[in-house]
Order: C-alpha cells, then structure tokens, then sequence
C-alpha cells in the first residue's frame, strides 16, 4: 500500500487514545500550529481579564454586567475549540473558533457603539478594550486561516482512518455535525444569558428560563453526540424532538424585545446572536438528518479502533 509520505501526506508518531477520542501527541502539533495556539490563549486571557474587571467593579443591576457574564461563557468555548481543534485536526472547529472571535468582535463595537447612548461614565476601557481585540482578531484570522487550510488540505487524520474519498466525505459530516452542536450549544447559552434583562436582579420568568433552559439546551446536545456515537435512532429522535423549544425561545424572545430600548448593548446584541442562532440550528437539523443516512456503515468504529494504532503503519490505506 502508499505511504503517507507518497501521498504527499506529512507523517507523525501516529495517534493516541484520549477522553475526546483519538488525538495526535503534543510533539506533532507543528510550529505553526503553536503560534496560532499561542495567539489564541493570550487573546482568550486577556479578554477574560478585563471581562473580569468588568465584573468585579459593574453594578450586577446593568446590561453591561450581563454582556460580560456572556463573554466569559463565550471564551470558555473559545478555548475548547483552539484545543479540541489542534489536537484532533478538525477544519470546522478552527472555523468556528474563527467566527466566535469575529461575533465578539462585533459584541464589542456594539458595546461601543452603546455607551454613548446610556453616557457610560468609562467609555475608555470599552474602547481599549475593543482596540486590543482587533489587534489579537487579526492573528487569529491569520494563523488561525493557514492553520485551517492546512487541516482541509492534508487531511492528515482522516487518511489514519481511511484514504476512500467517499468515507472521508461521510466523517466531514460527521465532524461538521458535532461542531455545530458544539457551536449551536454556545449560542443557545448566550441567549439564556440575554434572558438577565436587569443583571442578576431576576423575574420569576427569567428564574423559569434560566432553569429549564440549560437543561434542556445541554439535554439536546447530548442526544445528538450521542446518535452519532453509538448511532442511535431513538437519540435522534430525542434531538430533534428537543431541537424545537429552543427555536420558540428565540421567536419568543424576539418578539418580547423593547423598540425603546434598541440603543442598549443587550438589545443589539440579543438580535444578532438570535439571528445566528437560528442559522446554526437550521443547519444543524440538516446536517445531523445527513449523518444519519450514513448509519450503519462502520463509521464509529472505524475511529474506535484507530485511536489504538501506534506508529505510522500505513497498512490500513488498502482496507475497503
């Protein structure tokens, strides 16, 4: 059989078996790979520094305060992506992390954008701190654009799995599918945090929201990495039954929003993220009913075994 090195594929110490699944070792992450990683997490903390600042000297009363408590939750996912991506290769995940920064950039320039209509009394810290971001943004586009191209190009890991054109189609879906759970899983939290009108000065319908919402947004989440783990039709079921409550979320969101206060940070805010939330729900119904169609073909087990391959034997490029 070809060698990977005959494919033009650039070879490494082969994969190991981790609690994600299988993964390449630190010492094949490339240099390249560790500047974008580099880039990422500094980014990652110097946002969560001023995030922290913010709450520890904003009223927990203001919209600022929960726009805050959303960008922390946001760089939490941030920061899986970076590393669930490198690790394990995945051109989606290194998009999504790419978007995630490009949507808080654009948190940020509303939040700008806002304080000089509630005539915020520090303005500049909003505005360091907008400036910083797109100093960092334009790093992670970079790096973060090479490191992409070079997971969609080599396609290193799926040649572990299979080297069949039609096999590797079928685990993109596969990957594409869970992260945009992964993607979708972020944006329905940061419209369950969009519900603190007034900070943490709670109604009983957001204690209602803020109670049931997360479980049945994690619930969904599990139902669907669990139909494709173990290629599951009752999990499906149960993820599409529970893709809908929160689509009513939104529209019901949507329509409780005031037009008086469509100056204020949470408004704006409210309105994109609802926007792509809806888009990234949409597609993942379609992509998850895509994934199904190619149960029953060995998928699964496929990336079971080859988190066990030690090495880089290359025997398994000839198997059907």
């Amino acid at each position: 059989p070809p060698s990977f090195s005959q494919l033009g594929i650039p070879t490494g110490q082969g994969l190991q078996n981790t609690f994600l699944g299988p993964a390449k070792h630190l010492r094949d992450v490339s240099r390249k790979e560790w500047l974008f990683f580099g880039v990422s997490t500094l980014s990652l903390l110097v946002s969560l520094g001023f995030t922290i600042e913010r709450l520890m000297t904003l009223s927990p009363s203001t919209d600022d305060y929960t726009f805050a408590i959303m960008l922390f939750y946001t760089a939490c996912f941030c920061f899986f992506y970076i590393v669930h991506g490198i690790l394990k290769e995945r051109f989606y995940e290194i998009i999504v992390f790419i978007v995630s920064s490009v949507i808080v950039a654009i948190y940020l320039v509303l939040n700008v954008a806002s304080s000089y209509y509630d005539k915020d009394p520090t303005p500049a810290i909003k505005i360091v701190r907008l400036a910083v971001a797109l100093v960092f943004l334009t790093g992670i586009l970079w790096w973060g654009g090479q490191v992409a191209k070079g997971y969609w190009l080599e396609r290193r890991l799926l040649f572990h799995i299979n080297a069949k054109a039609d096999l590797q189609s079928m685990y993109q879906r596969l990957f594409l599918c869970s992260s945009l759970i992964s993607f979708d899983l972020q944006l329905q939290g940061s419209m369950l945090i969009f519900v603190l009108e007034n900070g943490t000065a709670l109604s009983k319908l957001e204690i209602w929201v803020l109670s049931v919402g997360p479980v049945v947004t994690c619930l969904w989440a599990v139902a669907g990495y669990l139909a494709m783990d173990r290629e599951s039709k009752p999990w499906v079921a149960l993820f599409f039954i529970l893709w809908l409550p929160n689509v009513v979320y939104i529209g019901y969101r949507l329509y409780t929003l005031s037009s008086d206060e469509s100056w204020t940070i949470l408004f704006r805010a409210t309105i994109t993220c609802a926007i792509l939330a809806l888009l990234t729900r949409a597609a993942v119904a379609v992509v998850m009913a895509l994934v199904v169609r190619n149960f029953g073909k060995g998928l699964m087990e496929r990336l079971s075994e080859i988190g066990t391959r030690r090495g880089t034997d290359t025997s398994f490029l000839a198997e059907p």
